[in-house]
């Protein structure tokens, strides 16, 4: 009887000495991995670091651990061992779709961190393989061919995808970007280049008649093959529809009405516009130069005056102001030089605040369209 009570007594004692056992080792594989959530909520990512790979050698179950383990190594500027951290994970067949889905979104920040935007959408279409309706994996694949240039499969991601309700301007936008591509690509006399070109401008204004990006190629495709009056009737769309966008095509636009003798129907089209928006300062500033070409210096001055009163940071007005009060060819010299100067516009995303040199319909930084607008 003594040695039953015995055995059974033993056999509590080693249930629950492994109990407590296994217990404590389950604890002390969570403990470091709590203490790197910490140490990443405090910035500090050495400290982070070292706990994750304290938990993944205790229990390589962390799934978490793992993708946490690998993004602080792309943040760390090695996309490569963070892409070959995440990608042992693809090997284990138990994980979950959500756990999948953010797998292969890690994989794909690791692709683009690395400069493989092509190994990046792979990643996001295994993410549309597991969810079809996964609209973010949709937006990030548009980015990254809209960053590649790559509008040929924009519109084939965009018409395929499951975005609604659709941006028909957007969608408009990647038919002309693709246009104003295959123009650049077109030999002169390649009359199916010239077709497919002009289709797809075509296909872009049915899809949204109002794209500035479809109206203002269309008149460049015209333009460039010459046929002045259609050209003159995209810009003169674009002045009436968009007076915001008037600098982008008034030197086409005066170009054009030059060459087809109805240069004299700008100033009225120009003093519209200013009398509507007395604070469209590209119309306004055309407007004043097209008085002094005219000899009415009253009229110039008047606008000058006008512009530099508006926008008092501005210099250009001021400084066309003092070449109206002057006739001494060396200040005048001084100043076309200084007007030469500031004349290098820039041009700034509404959106985002991006600035940039050279105008652009896309932002690169937050991928808004037709956003840009000179800076004064």
């Amino acid at each position: 009887m003594t040695a039953l009570i015995f055995m059974v007594v033993a056999l509590i004692a080693i249930i629950l000495y492994l109990y407590f056992h296994r217990r404590r080792e389950k604890t002390t594989s969570f403990q470091p991995y709590l203490e790197s959530l910490v140490a990443l909520l405090d910035s500090d990512d050495e400290l982070a670091m070292k706990r994750l790979k304290e938990a993944v050698n205790v229990n390589s179950d962390l799934f978490d651990a793992y993708i946490r383990l690998g993004d602080l190594y792309r943040k760390k500027g090695d996309p490569g061992r963070a892409m070959q951290i995440h990608q042992s994970l693809t090997a284990r067949p138990t994980l979950k779709k959500h756990e999948e889905k953010k797998l292969y979104y890690a994989l794909a920040q690791d692709a683009l961190a690395a400069s493989r935007p092509n190994r990046a959408i792979s990643f996001l279409k295994e993410i549309l393989k597991i969810d079809k309706k996964d609209n973010h994996a949709y937006d990030l694949i548009l980015r990254i061919y809209e960053d590649m240039g790559n509008y040929n499969d924009c519109i084939t991601v965009y018409e395929e995808g499951a975005f609604k309700p659709k941006n028909e301007s957007r969608r408009a936008f990647y038919y002309a970007a693709l246009a104003r591509d295959k123009m650049e690509k077109t030999q002169e006399g390649d009359h199916e280049g010239e077709k497919e070109a002009n289709n797809l401008l075509r296909k872009s204004l049915r899809i949204h008649p109002d794209s500035i990006t479809g109206m203002y190629y269309t008149g460049n495709f015209f333009e460039r093959e010459n046929e002045l009056k259609k050209a003159r009737e995209y810009y003169l769309r674009i002045i009436n529809q968009h007076p915001e966008y008037a600098f982008l095509i008034m030197p086409h636009f005066e170009k054009v009405s030059f060459e087809l003798g109805a240069f004299n129907d700008i100033i009225p089209i120009y003093e519209k516009i200013a009398a509507q928006d007395p604070r469209n300062f590209s119309v306004g500033f055309a407007l004043a130069k097209l008085y002094e070409k005219k000899n009415d210096v009253e009229s110039a001055h008047d606008v000058y005056l006008k512009l530099a009163e508006l926008f008092p940071r501005s210099v250009l007005a001021k400084i066309r102001l003092l070449k109206l009060k002057t006739e001494d060819e060396a200040i005048l010299e001084a100043l076309d030089e200084i007007e030469d100067t500031l004349c290098g516009q820039e041009y700034k995303c509404s959106n985002c605040g991006n600035i940039k040199k050279d105008f652009t319909f896309l932002c690169e930084q937050c991928h808004a369209i037709e956003s840009f607008s000179p800076v004064l």
